[in-house]
């Protein structure tokens, strides 16, 4: 298959930019805030310590209450039953995966507000939160790097789910699933493990916009009720009126995904490998690209954009150079297709324009591109083992 000249620029671009950031990982590179401080956690530390590394603290919480901005914060091997609140731009590094147990409270770390700004998270496993894993709210510039989030949203099964766990309107109660960005920007989610959430990776913009993000690199799988990388607007005030774009009050826009893994999501609930979507009028997320993604046996379509109301924008994305087998297992009832298909596009009211989707590899599915009231532009896609490779309605 010959590959567009996009589809090389685009992977040129990506594969540098990823290469960097998981060398700059592996090798300890020195950052901007290495001569800061560095404070040291430990399960048989104390909080009247120093914090130092021969008198650790006891809990990541109180260690971040002290720390400086700039400091690091090296969280040895432990389990602490925490809901860690960083409001500070402090990095938090585990040494020997130190278990955050959320169990009990509401969330396992949280990177919130302005103060938060530059802050970042390493090397964590984080489980058992009754909403998110990791979350990420007001903040912008923030790294989510090589932490293993599994599961968390256990709110969900409560009998009466409440906050992120319960549903407002068009959106479904989804707990805001393992990592969730919102109202976030310039921010990077890499190399993260992540399963047995609800779902798996979540950006909205409840507060705001949540655009120029990265995600890239991580593996999301087995995410059993919902998708396993999400990207809805549900912000009311991103498109006026009179259908012209708000992007400083909303949108979930220009965000680069690429290079994840996510297979075998949503398979006891409507879950699709990566959703892009609108919830209410309003509402949209658009501009995005998804590439060099692979999608495999998810319960809907391996890449899904959905748009249900009247006023909505998910228009001018990109789906480039993806592999996607075997998916819509489920079948997509909003759509009406009850056959597997890789890529499914569909809007119930205003049409879904300037979709990309080029180069990507399809196979072991009914359908490969399916779209309703959607105008795309197609090119280099290879089908194997197709029945339908393209239906446009």
């Amino acid at each position: 298959m010959r590959m567009s000249n996009e589809s090389k620029s685009l992977r040129r671009g990506v594969r540098f930019a990823g290469c960097l950031a998981i060398a700059a990982v592996a090798l300890g590179a020195a950052p901007a805030w290495a001569s800061a401080a560095t404070l040291f956690v430990a399960p048989g530390g104390s909080n009247a310590a120093g914090c130092t590394s021969a008198h650790p603290c006891r809990t990541i919480t109180h260690a971040v209450s002290v720390a400086s901005a700039g400091d690091r914060i090296v969280v040895r091997r432990g389990t602490y039953h925490e809901d860690v609140i960083v409001r500070k731009r402090v990095h938090l590094i585990g040494r020997r995966w130190p278990v955050v147990n959320a169990a009990g409270r509401l969330n396992g770390i949280v990177l919130a507000g302005r103060g938060s700004v530059g802050a970042s998270l390493r090397g964590f496993q984080v489980s058992n939160a009754t909403q998110e894993g990791v979350v990420a709210i007001n903040t912008s510039w923030v790294r989510i790097v090589g932490n293993v989030v599994s599961h968390n949203d256990l709110g969900m099964f409560s009998a009466s789910p409440t906050g992120e766990c319960a549903a407002f309107g068009e959106v479904p109660g989804d707990c805001g699933e393992g990592i969730h960005l919102m109202t976030v920007s310039h921010s990077t989610v890499l190399g993260n493990r992540i399963t047995a959430n609800a779902g798996g990776i979540l950006m909205t913009d409840e507060f705001g916009p949540t655009f120029r993000n990265t995600v890239a690199w991580n593996h999301v799988w087995r995410n059993q009720y919902d998708c396993g990388i999400t990207i809805p607007g549900h912000s009311p005030n991103a498109v006026s009126a009179t259908g012209e774009l708000q992007p400083t009050m909303g949108g979930v826009y220009r965000n680069l995904i690429v290079h994840n893994v996510v297979n075998r999501n949503g398979l006891k609930g409507e879950g699709a490998g990566i959703l892009i979507a609108a919830a209410g009028p309003g509402s949209a997320a658009y501009n995005n690209t998804v590439a060099f993604n692979t999608a495999i046996g998810n319960n809907l379509a391996g890449v899904t954009i959905h748009s249900h109301a009247p006023n909505q924008d998910v228009n001018g994305n990109r789906l480039i150079g993806n592999t996607l087998s075997n998916n819509n297992r489920g079948g997509d009832p909003d759509a009406g297709v009850t056959r597997t298909a890789d890529v499914l596009i569909f809007s119930a009211v205003v049409p879904i324009t300037g979709t990309v989707i080029s180069d990507n590899w399809l196979s072991n599915a009914h359908f490969g591109i399916w779209t309703q009231n959607a105008h795309a532009s197609l090119s280099g896609n290879h089908f194997e083992n197709i029945v339908v490779p393209v239906h446009q309605g």
